[in-house]
């Protein structure tokens, strides 16, 4: 297993979000003992319906039973972790969510979900991640470590961890899984990488053979919906964060963002 420096340059050099993450999960198991990894990533943040709405996700470890209880109930919705970790910038114990369900200060469609993952998680910790102005979030669970020590050996720990999360979030590149995930066409992306450049609308409609000038309206609101954006200025920032502007027949990302600032794409032309 790397040391964690070594596993620092692993995860910058490994060529994919998938081999990065799975770079991490099983330093994370082997140190640490925590057998589920869940990584994700925010793109709105403005409240708990586009937290939920606009969140994507890579998780191992925890077992298909819970996963199938969370989905079938529809604890997404409700999932304080998620909501606190979208929310705030330091790391919360498993316990602190328990002790809260123990003293009856969670509202009852919060404290569900905490009372549901407690037969599947003994201990653990949720680190609140940011980079590139993206937002993140980090779950590290342990299904059976004794919930004492485990807080103890974190406090210790916590410089490592908390390093190697960020660097994580750093190096990692969630455009593919937005495409999937927010399930964007190739249409999509094609408007938006052309509007990226400064095209105006007609020039734009142009290039897709289209006549229709709605038609890049609707294609870069169904961007925004996706990216939890609230214009086009704002949507080409954002993507360009994200990675989604880079193509081999287009300008690079810094270039993009020197478009967007240069002109008005919020309004038609």
């Amino acid at each position: 297993m790397y040391a964690p420096f070594d596993l620092m340059a692993q995860i910058a050099e490994a060529p994919t979000l998938d081999a990065k993450y799975r770079l991490f999960a099983a330093f994370m198991e082997a140190e640490y003992g925590y057998v589920g990894v869940n990584y994700g990533l925010f793109l709105d943040t403005r409240s708990k319906h586009t937290i939920h709405n606009n969140h994507l996700s890579q998780r191992s470890g925890l077992p298909d039973e819970w996963r199938q209880i969370y989905q079938q109930n529809n604890f997404a919705q409700d999932d304080f972790g998620m909501l606190v970790g979208a929310l705030t910038r330091k790391p919360i114990l498993q316990s602190s969510f328990y002790s809260l369900l123990d003293q009856g200060e969670l509202q009852p469609n919060y404290a569900r979900v905490i009372d549901g993952v407690r037969n599947f998680v003994s201990a653990g910790v949720v680190l609140p991640l940011e980079a590139n102005g993206v937002r993140g979030i980090l779950g590290l669970f342990d299904p059976s470590g004794d919930i004492v020590k485990h807080d103890a050996r974190f406090e210790r720990d916590r410089p490592v961890i908390e390093t190697l999360a960020n660097q994580l979030h750093r190096c990692s590149n969630w455009s593919q899984e937005v495409v999937r995930q927010m399930g964007l066409s190739e249409m999509n992306l094609r408007v938006l990488r052309l509007r990226a450049q400064g095209l105006l609308v007609k020039e734009v409609l142009f290039e897709i053979g289209r006549d229709n000038p709605k038609t890049v309206d609707n294609h870069m609101l169904r961007v925004r919906q996706a990216l939890g954006t609230r214009n086009d200025m704002e949507t080409v920032h954002r993507a360009a964060k994200l990675g989604l502007l880079s193509h081999p027949e287009h300008t690079e990302p810094d270039d993009m963002i020197l478009w967007a600032q240069q002109l008005d794409l919020g309004h038609s032309r």
